[in-house]
C-alpha cells in the first residue's frame, strides 16, 4: 500500500509540473519564439567573419536542425561549399541543435522530475555542446571561403499547446508510473542495497551502472528511475548526473547510427558518415571526461 502511495505522490507531484512546462514550450514554439531568437543571434553570427552559408544554416538550426542541415547539402551540391565547410558548420551547429532539443525535451521533463540534478545535468549538456560549438568555429575560419550573402527562409511551426501537452502527457505518463514502482517495489526489498553490496569494487556507486542500463533502453524510463533513487537517498545528485552521462556513453553508438546517420547518409551520402562519426567521437570524448571530473570531485 505504501508503495502505491509514493506512487501516486510522485505523479501528483511531477505532473503538473511537466504538463505546465510542456504547455509554455508549446505555446512559445507556437508564438515563433525559436524563429525570433534565430533572427535575433543571425546579425551576431554575421560578425563573426564567418562564411555567410554557414551564418544562415547555424541560424536556422535553432528553429530546426533538418532544415539547417538540408541548407548545407544542398549548397554542397550546387558547389557553393566544400566538405570541410559542410563539417565545420555541423560542429559550429551543435549548439543550436542542442538548444532546441533542451527546449523540447530537458526543461518540460529533465528538470521538473529531477530538480537540481537535472539542472546540472541539462546545463553539462549545454557544457558539451558549446565545445563542439566553438571547435566548429575555429574550423569555420580556417577553412572558411567567402561567397555570397545567403538568404534564409523559415516556416513558421504552428503547435497547438494543448493538443501537444495531452500527446506528451500521454506519453510520459505510463513510464513514469511502471518505472517509478518498480523502484519503489526493488527499494522495499533492499535491492539496491544488495546491489552495492556485490558490485562495491566498482570506483563509482554500483547503482549509478543501473540508470545507465536502462538509459540504453530508454532514456525516459532512466530519467524516473534516477528520480525515485535520488528521492529514496540511494543515489546522491552527483551519481545520477553520473549515470545519466555515462548511459549518454553507453548508448551513444546506436543513438547516432539509429537517428543521425540516415539522415545525414540521405543528405550527404559518404560525407554524412564522416559527419556522424567524427561529431560522435567528439561527444564521446567531452562524456567521459565529465565523467572523470565527476568521479574526482568529492
Amino acid at each position: 500500500m505504501n508503495i502505491l502511495l509514493d506512487t501516486l505522490r510522485f505523479l501528483a507531484s511531477t505532473i503538473p509540473i511537466i504538463a505546465l512546462a510542456s504547455f509554455l514550450v508549446s505555446y512559445s514554439i507556437n508564438k515563433g519564439i525559436m524563429e525570433k531568437i534565430s533572427a535575433k543571434i543571425e546579425p551576431f553570427l554575421s560578425k563573426l567573419n564567418l562564411d555567410q552559408i554557414t551564418v544562415a544554416s547555424v541560424a536556422v538550426c535553432f528553429v530546426s536542425p533538418v532544415a539547417a542541415y538540408s541548407m548545407l547539402a544542398q549548397a554542397l551540391k550546387e558547389k557553393k561549399i566544400d566538405e570541410k565547410e559542410v563539417i565545420a558548420a555541423s560542429f559550429l551547429s551543435s549548439f543550436p541543435a542542442t538548444f532546441s532539443h533542451i527546449y523540447s525535451f530537458f526543461i518540460p521533463f529533465v528538470i521538473p522530475i529531477l530538480g537540481w540534478a537535472g539542472v546540472i545535468y541539462t546545463a553539462l549538456r549545454m557544457l558539451v555542446a558549446i565545445v563542439k560549438s566553438a571547435i566548429g568555429f575555429v574550423l569555420a575560419l580556417k577553412w572558411r571561403d567567402r561567397r555570397e550573402v545567403v538568404k534564409r527562409k523559415i516556416e513558421h511551426r504552428r503547435v497547438d499547446p494543448l493538443k501537444s501537452t495531452w500527446e506528451n502527457l500521454k506519453r510520459v505518463i505510463p513510464i513514469m508510473v511502471i518505472t517509478y514502482f518498480i523502484v519503489s517495489v526493488l527499494s522495499s526489498y533492499g535491492f539496491f542495497d544488495n546491489f552495492k553490496e556485490i558490485f562495491g569494487f566498482l570506483p563509482l556507486d554500483p547503482n549509478v551502472i543501473t540508470i545507465s542500463a536502462v538509459e540504453f533502453v530508454n532514456v525516459r524510463a532512466a530519467v524516473v528511475l534516477a528520480a525515485g533513487m535520488l528521492e529514496r537517498g540511494i543515489l546522491s545528485p552527483k551519481w545520477v548526473v553520473v549515470g545519466l552521462i555515462l548511459g549518454n556513453v553507453i548508448t551513444f553508438s546506436t543513438r547516432f547510427v539509429k537517428h543521425s546517420l540516415p539522415l545525414h547518409i540521405s543528405l550527404f551520402g559518404r560525407l554524412g558518415v564522416k559527419i556522424v562519426v567524427l561529431n560522435a567521437i567528439v561527444t564521446l570524448i567531452l562524456d567521459v571526461i565529465l565523467i572523470a571530473v565527476l568521479i574526482v570531485l568529492a
